[in-house]
């Protein structure tokens, strides 16, 4: 079968070739490629991308792969490190890990093939995948704060400038900031006309008239109108974060908004001012009087598994189906017609879930406990020492080797005898090594692993039971992934409360499997 290359540029790169380091993903495919022809690999396609963010969403060649591999069309995909595939969140993770592992397809990186149908590898694969994580939020974390030291320097750090600005270099210095342009005669004039008491669709109407375009589209909107009117940019401000991005889960519907932020920041600009403070003061005051509040729609999760639990026969995600009545249960159902997944009632299904989280915990913490654990990793590096020491005589064998042939004692053919044997040997030697060191290293993390998740997992069982439906699910995925519901035998009368469903409850590291018949 074929294999299969994936390329992706991370912000370390960028960094790296700014340094002079090189073209990344030059680099990266010619080590892969190079790998690939070394081990005789059929190369069948190469996948690269240099789109910035975490999410396989924003990633199309990930997505590509992914459905190819889910085809089983690769035996396997060769990387720089697993973190290239997924450094998401636990959803994304999750999602490339399960579908490496169903589809038995391997992960190739120079150091090391990942082969998940050893129980080893598949928990190592969710190690890798955890730590990429991690590392990807300590990058976040870093570069957020140097956006903040930035935007408190007052340079602007948007892509786009405000409309009335131009984006340029500070001079002698580092960083952008603003310098007026021709438009911003127009944003005064609009600061103007809203003072004297004109709204933003008689000032858009007006604009329009006067023959002004707008930077997009061919007329103005009251929402741009009223967008130039609330950015304190326009008096010397800068202005970051004001829009923050929202998601909510509804019966497993992702809808993301970005709403207005009231704890923006707000420091004093590097560039001038169109506007007085007192002008953009007087704005606000105009726009906060024709403001009308709304009531905002009751949008409360009902279903504490939503998002979560998915068809374990066609992929769909299940969806709760509620009865309206105080004495029937809502159930929990495949919303494809075609698919002959049978329902149950939703509290089963969840009772079910967190019955096999418990029995998880307390394997978890049998595994922490148990000291022969710890037997087997110091038996591990005894045998790592106890191969050292042997690969070391060898080298020394060798060296009498060649004193040997120097001598004249040996023959050239008795010298290329000895040599291959000690080769040999040495080449077993150091595959043993090898093993027996990832063996420590497999072992350690694991224990490391398991101490790491207890402690969170056990607060989130603490509180669980007194919780809403909504924060039963805020909850529930911060220790799972996703769950996968297989029922083919309809419940008869009177035996509505028997759990004949299988569900496979996938948790953020090792995998939980729970049966219930």
């Amino acid at each position: 079968m074929l294999y299969a290359i994936y390329l992706r540029k991370s912000r370390a790169d960028l960094e790296a070739e700014a340094m002079g380091q090189g073209e990344t993903l030059a680099r990266h495919r010619a080590a892969l490629l190079d790998y690939a022809a070394h081990h005789g690999l059929e190369i069948g396609a190469v996948y690269e991308e240099i789109i910035s963010g975490e999410s396989i969403d924003a990633r199309p060649k990930m997505k590509q792969l992914l459905r190819e591999v889910e085809q089983g069309r690769w035996a396997g995909v060769l990387c720089m490190d697993i973190d290239r595939l997924a450094r998401g969140n636990s959803a994304d993770q999750a999602r490339v890990s399960n579908t490496f592992r169903i589809s038995g397809t391997l992960i190739i990186t120079p150091s090391k093939v990942y082969d998940q149908s050893r129980e080893s590898d598949e928990e190592y694969v969710d190690f890798e995948l955890f730590m990429a994580r991690r590392e990807y939020k300590a990058i976040s974390r870093r570069i957020m704060r140097g956006r903040i030291a930035s935007v408190k320097e007052g340079h602007f750090i948007g892509s786009t400038p405000p409309y009335g600005y131009d984006k340029v270099k500070v001079e002698k210095g580092r960083g952008f900031t603003l310098l007026p342009n021709s438009e911003s005669d127009t944003v005064k004039q609009i600061y103007s006309m809203c003072i004297s008491g004109m709204g933003c669709n008689a000032i858009a109407r007006r604009l329009d008239m006067m023959g002004v375009t707008p930077r997009k589209g061919s007329s103005w909107s009251s929402a741009s109108i009223q967008d130039i009117l609330k950015n304190p940019v326009y008096c010397g401000k800068i202005r970051w974060q004001y829009r923050r991005e929202e998601k909510s889960l509804t019966d497993g519907i992702v809808t993301t908004r970005r709403r207005e932020n009231p704890d923006c920041i707000i420091a004093q600009g590097l560039h001038p001012a169109l506007i007085s403070e007192e002008e953009f003061e007087k704005a606000q005051q105009f726009l906060n009087s024709r403001r009308i509040p709304h009531k905002k729609e009751s949008t409360e999760l009902r279903n504490p598994l939503s998002g979560l639990v998915y068809c374990g026969m066609c992929g769909s995600m299940m969806t709760r189906l509620g009865t309206g009545s105080r004495n029937h249960s809502d159930t929990l159902r495949c919303p494809n017609r075609n698919c002959g997944n049978v329902s149950a009632k939703l509290e089963l299904v969840e009772s079910a879930l967190v019955e096999g989280v418990a029995r998880w915990l307390n394997d978890c913490r049998v595994n922490v406990s148990r000291k022969p654990a710890a037997d087997t990793a110091k038996a591990e590096r005894t045998a790592a020492e106890k191969v050292r020491a042997e690969l070391a005589k060898l080298d020394s064998q060798r060296e009498k080797i060649y004193s040997f042939l120097e001598q004249g004692v040996y023959s050239a053919g008795e010298f290329r005898e000895r040599m291959e044997s000690l080769e040999k040997r040495r080449t077993q030697l150091s595959e043993n090594l090898r093993q027996a060191e990832q063996a420590v290293s497999e072992a350690e993390g694991n224990r490391q692993l398991y101490a790491q998740i207890i402690p969170s997992v056990e607060r989130v069982m603490d509180i669980y039971v007194q919780s809403t439906p909504e924060e039963k699910n805020r909850l529930l995925k911060t220790i799972i992934s996703r769950a996968e519901y297989i029922k083919t035998e309809r419940n008869t009368r009177g035996n509505a409360d028997r759990c004949n469903f299988t569900l496979n409850v996938i948790p953020l590291f090792p995998e939980i499997k729970t049966g219930a018949e």
